[in-house]
């Protein structure tokens, strides 16, 4: 399957090409690893494939690699709310595979977390509270930042995310 020749297909459906990429990665007809590898793909493109790799790694967060996480965190500040809101929900679905890559990308959420956007702060709360439940980061500053943002957010749908993260980094805590 040529990604870019379904990419570029204005006769099929960006669901339907999101669940092709879906498909052809689950039967390992691609990586994902060959869909982050080029650097061709236009704002609406890359968002389909953010959505795909959002949901293969949701569901089987194995099949990335570190490249993936920081592939996914280079789109957490890009122009497009949708794009930022994938991105740091792969993030979050990666973060406890690859820790030693989040530091940089805590700082990019945290700064989304004030967006004006909904779907960037709940992408940013959702990448936080799953970052918050890795033991090096539930026993750092990090924690108190996430507890702070879920006092002052306040749509449920954002502050669940935050209290989620929050509830099970309590369990890992030294305090």
């Amino acid at each position: 399957m040529n990604m870019i020749d379904l990419l570029n297909d204005n006769s099929t459906k960006s669901k339907d090409k999101r669940a092709k990429i879906i498909s052809a990665v689950n039967n390992q007809e691609i990586s994902i690893h060959d869909l982050i590898s080029d650097s061709s793909l236009v704002d609406k493109n890359i968002l389909i494939v953010l959505e795909a790799i959002e949901e293969i790694t949701r569901k089987t967060p194995e099949t990335a690699d570190a490249a993936c996480i920081l592939f996914a965190a280079n789109y957490v500040t890009a122009d497009s709310n949708a794009i930022k809101r994938e991105a740091s929900r792969i993030v979050g679905n990666l973060a406890h595979l690859f820790p030693e890559h989040l530091e940089p990308v805590i700082v990019k959420l945290l700064d989304n977390s004030n967006s004006v956007g909904t779907v960037v702060r709940w992408g940013s709360a959702y990448a936080l509270g799953k970052i918050v439940q890795i033991p090096q980061f539930a026993n750092s500053n990090l924690y108190l930042q996430v507890t702070t943002l879920s006092d002052e957010v306040k749509e449920n749908g954002v502050k669940n995310q935050y209290l989620n993260g929050l509830k099970k980094a309590k369990k890992l805590r030294h305090d």
